[in-house]
């Protein structure tokens, strides 16, 4: 699908509240889900358990069901220790869109590098549940278009450079005459003049003073999740999606 076919609908401030209400319970359940996936200890489930009971009175009370997506209403009648491991992989996805979502609403100063993404003490003390949904709405401010946009069109250097190593791997076969090196070289070269990086080492992104193409798999997968998570959901905030569940590739 070519960018200029795509019919830009941007969500208003209120959805984007909705939306980051509704990530941040489900970054909970998922980080809950990972502790006792990890554990299988009884106690810890049971203390998730009574924790997710207050959670789900505190939706109740702020009518926070209505505002979740068709996905997360099935995740969320799951019952805790139930989720599938994938789901569970959804932890580390969750924590970077609630990031980017708290940065567009302005919660957030700055987004940090993509080689170290969000830590959960960058959201911890932000996140709504079990506070005042009012009083989260009065503090949000969602920044202009123009500065979503931005940041999503970094975000979109940062993806085509991801997706042109999964094509080498995956041996696709460029136009004849292309090479993904002079690709590379060329993408690195836009990404350094409009600001997606600060430096190029070896014709490539950086990466923690490494090139791109050098990363070990443990790093190459942590930064794929930032990648992909932030140029996604930005690409949501600028009206690139109908909804939250139809997030995906172009």
């Amino acid at each position: 699908m070519e960018e200029e076919d795509i019919l830009l609908n941007p969500p208003d401030e209120k959805t984007v509240i909705n939306r980051a209400i509704s990530v941040a319970v489900f970054f909970l359940r998922a980080q809950a889900e990972a502790i006792y996936s990890s554990s299988k200890d009884e106690e810890i489930l049971k203390i998730e358990k009574n924790f997710f009971d207050e959670v789900e009175d505190w939706m109740e009370d702020e009518n926070i069901i209505n505002i979740l997506s068709t996905r997360e209403k099935l995740l969320l009648g799951k019952e805790i220790g139930k989720w599938e491991e994938m789901e569970i992989f959804l932890s580390l996805s969750y924590l970077e869109d609630l990031g980017i979502l708290l940065w567009a609403l302005s919660f957030i100063d700055k987004i940090p590098p993509y080689e170290e993404g969000f830590k959960l003490n960058d959201v911890i003390d932000l996140i709504p549940v079990l506070k005042s949904r009012e009083e989260f709405e009065n503090r949000a401010k969602l920044r202009n278009y123009k500065e979503l946009m931005k940041e999503r069109e970094i975000a979109e250097l940062w993806y085509f450079r991801w997706k042109l190593g999964r094509m080498m791997k995956e041996n696709y076969k460029l136009e004849e005459g292309k090479s993904y090196d002079e690709a590379i070289k060329i993408l690195t070269e836009k990404a350094l003049s409009l600001g997606a990086i600060k430096e190029i080492l070896e014709n490539d992104f950086p990466i923690k003073g490494r090139p791109f193409s050098h990363l070990e798999k443990e790093d190459y997968i942590y930064i794929s999740n930032i990648i992909i998570e932030r140029y996604l959901t930005l690409n949501w905030l600028c009206g690139y999606y109908k909804s939250w569940d139809e997030r995906k590739e172009f």
